[in-house]
């Protein structure tokens, strides 16, 4: 006989278990959810707790069945559809994400996790427009909380509007009191990122007057100051010390990289190789332990390589549906350019530089073929077979993407610059035979180092750069794919190297502006003056295509040689294949 409990013990068990769910006792949680579940197997609160709890220790495949269960049982509860689709963002499952929120949307378009979740969603996605009409609507909903500002400042920020970021930090100033030390931190970062490094240091100074060891204020101090007095012999001393002196392990993950990162730029200046590598090694370490990246398929990126290189054969290539030549979509003043590359080849510079000529429209950093290889049901197997239909479907798509991003694909040349998407060069040529491609080429050994050294926002792809060991296998997939492109498939290629760049602009520019059927124009000569007028990197590149192209970086790996040894063995055959020496 089943043991009883009455309403009052289950609610008694319910209340519980929330409190320990709320302070992250998430055993003790589920034992409460997992006893009123023995008694009551279909009780939806006791399912929602212990979906919860599955969410908590990161399982949320098994959390979104559990709350759909409660779902199902009490569909008008809307922080349990909110919830559920917390479980289908984890997976990766947008779309039915999206949906779930929907469905909360129509039970209560006032509930602010709705907004919380859903805008975090649309900010992973990089539909940002859409990210920052959420915090907005969140910021209404609680306009004395200082969280609602700064997401809406971080989307503004992922999108370029560096500007806009700067707004919601001032409205946050007007509304709150005190001023929260993040408000600070942002409006210090964002200063920084657009150049403005007097009021970046201000605002870091007022930060660190209230927390003298906050990291994010630190850092950005520090790289300001850096930037002001480039090679500062002795500001580089008082920045290391200063810095060093920060218990770092009292530091949590996201704060103690930040710190790390910037000590090993210091380093480098000073060219204490050894140190600045210990403190990017540092760096990465921290990096791979963040929270947010607890649910992130760290192979999946290297695994979607492997499958292209097993499935682009000379035969799969010959098994291809044929389809008409075309020359130009009807009505558009270009062919589409895509600007690709391993990171750290020099994209961000020739972003700059393209962008500049009148006749150019640069997207930079946009996942725009995303959307169209979600549109392909069996990617890249369906590529072989696909028709003409098909193929119109999927251009239209690319084209709504671009237009939705302001493209003026009628008046100038839009160039598509997203290095990755190298890996997708075959669906390139599938969709867009007429496309012309800019590939950027540097020294495989720098562009290694480079990415090992650079503090991406983690993602996917970017966690492939944690080691030096990983970033140099991670090269020598993506390149080999991008060398079995060039034998199988016949590219409209143009190739700029990083090194010939920053020795003769014009020498390396002038043949590609021909490449895209654009003559030479004198504004492309002063990508640092374009870039500080533009004001939208969203790259880390932002502070080095700022300034005047400099020459530091050609071979700068061989100050590192020591510490690249044991990964030059994988980089050889590329480096003799691109033309380069060890």
């Amino acid at each position: 006989m089943k043991p009883q409990l009455g309403r009052e013990e289950i609610t008694r068990a319910l209340q519980l278990g929330g409190g320990h769910l709320a302070a992250g006792r998430l055993d003790h949680a589920g034992a409460a959810a997992g006893a009123i579940l023995k008694i009551e197997p279909q009780n939806p609160d006791a399912l929602h707790l212990l979906g919860l709890v599955a969410l908590g220790k990161g399982d949320a495949a098994s959390a979104e069945k559990l709350i759909a269960a409660a779902a199902a049982l009490m569909p008008r509860h809307v922080n349990v559809w909110v919830n559920l689709g917390n479980a289908q963002r984890d997976q990766g499952k947008a779309d039915e994400a999206l949906l779930s929120y929907r469905r909360a949307e129509a039970i209560n378009p006032a509930y602010p996790d709705l907004f919380l979740n859903r805008g975090r969603l649309y900010q992973d996605m990089a539909q940002y427009a859409e990210a920052i009409a959420d915090f907005e609507k969140l910021i209404e909903l609680l306009p004395a909380e200082a969280g609602p500002y700064m997401r809406a400042a971080s989307a503004a920020t992922d999108a370029g509007r560096f500007r806009d970021a700067l707004v919601y930090c001032h409205k946050a100033i007007e509304r709150l009191d005190p001023v929260p030390l993040q408000v600070k931190t942002v409006l210090a970062t964002t200063h920084e990122r657009l150049g403005e490094l007097d009021e970046a240091i201000a605002w870091a100074e007022k930060a660190l007057a209230e927390n003298p060891e906050s990291a994010g204020a630190l850092r950005t101090w520090s790289k300001a100051r850096r930037r002001q007095r480039k090679n500062d012999a002795a500001l580089l001393i008082e920045l290391r010390q200063r810095l060093e002196g920060v218990d770092t392990g009292s530091l949590g993950h996201a704060d103690a990289r930040l710190l790390y990162s910037e000590l090993a730029q210091i380093c480098d200046e000073q060219g204490d190789v050894a140190s600045a590598f210990e403190y990017f090694t540092r760096m990465n370490d921290r990096t791979s332990q963040l929270p947010a990246l607890k649910g992130v398929d760290r192979q999946k990126f290297g695994n979607e390589v492997e499958e292209l290189l097993g499935v682009f054969t000379g035969k799969f290539v010959k098994s291809w549906n044929p389809l008409p030549e075309i020359e130009r979509e009807p009505g558009h003043a270009a062919a589409p350019v895509f600007l690709v590359g391993f990171p750290r080849s020099g994209t961000t510079l020739m972003d700059q530089i393209f962008d500049a000529h009148p006749n150019v429209q640069v997207f930079e950093e946009q996942p725009l073929l995303r959307t169209v290889r979600k549109s392909l049901l069996d990617y890249p197997r369906s590529l072989a077979r696909m028709g003409e239909v098909e193929r119109e479907a999927a251009r239209g798509i690319y084209w709504g993407e671009l237009r939705k991003e302001g493209a003026d694909l009628e008046g100038m040349t839009v160039v598509n610059k997203m290095p990755l998407d190298i890996v997708h060069v075959g669906l390139v040529h599938r969709i867009f035979p007429e496309a012309r491609i800019i590939f950027a080429l540097r020294h495989p050994a720098d562009c290694v180092l480079s990415c090992f050294m650079q503090d991406f926002v983690p993602n996917g792809a970017m966690l492939n750069f944690l080691t030096i060991d990983g970033s140099a296998r991670f090269y020598d997939r993506v390149m080999t794919l991008w060398q079995k492109y060039r034998t199988l498939l016949p590219l409209n290629v143009h190739e700029i190297r990083y090194e010939n760049l920053i020795a003769n602009l014009r020498g390396e520019v002038e043949p590609a502006l021909n490449f895209l059927g654009l003559p030479w124009h004198d504004a492309v000569n002063d990508p640092a003056a374009h870039a500080l007028a533009r004001g939208t990197i969203r790259t880390p590149s932002y502070s080095q295509v700022t300034q005047p192209i400099y020459s530091s970086s050609a071979e700068r790996w061989r100050r590192y040689e020591m510490q690249m040894q044991p990964v030059l063995p994988i980089l050889e055959p590329h480096v003799a294949r691109f033309g380069y020496s060890l």
